[in-house]
């Protein structure tokens, strides 16, 4: 008898001790675990508010690149204009002349990431940047996850909406 209670306080304690972990440490459900993974940069589209299709001034028209979400909330993000061949390209727009980003054809960060599955977004919570200004920035990203390919949509200040497709990589 004295066994039995034993062994039921110790399974009782334990529950409330695993009960008593902070929301970071729980094993995450919905679409955290499902978005962790390593991803493949597939396609990105910008449009204009018109919904007109444009070339990427930034990453070119076809840009390679990765992002990582790890199951501990680690997040990181590289792309790269494709064919890119000099650290520095010479834009021929005099308005992306002094755009860094345009210059580089380089865009990188990482942080941590976390879900709001009612909302449908992913948020980047930037902690290191190729580009200073993007440091302690908060980037609500809406998502779509059917499968192994994940959406994000971006609208920057300038209008334009970047859509980028990656495939789960395996």
């Amino acid at each position: 008898m004295v066994t039995a209670i034993r062994l039921l306080a110790l399974s009782f304690m334990l529950t409330v001790a695993l009960d008593a972990q902070s929301p970071a440490t729980r094993p995450a459900t919905g679409a955290t675990p499902r978005i962790a993974g390593a991803w493949q940069l597939m396609k990105r589209t910008v449009s204009r508010a018109d919904g007109t299709t444009i070339v990427d001034p930034v990453l070119g028209e076809k840009p390679s690149g990765r992002l990582v979400y790890d199951p501990s909330g680690a997040m990181m993000l590289q792309m790269m204009r494709t064919g890119r061949k000099d650290a520095i390209s010479a834009p021929t727009s005099p308005r992306d002349k002094s755009n860094p980003r345009v210059i580089l054809g380089y865009d990188s960060y990482f942080g941590r990431y976390t879900v709001d599955e009612k909302a449908g977004t992913v948020t980047h919570h930037v902690e290191g940047s190729l580009f200073p200004e993007d440091l302690g920035s908060d980037w609500v990203r809406p998502f779509t996850l059917e499968g192994d390919t994940l959406r994000l949509r971006l609208t920057s200040a300038d209008g334009l909406t970047r859509t980028l497709v990656f495939q789960r990589m395996r």
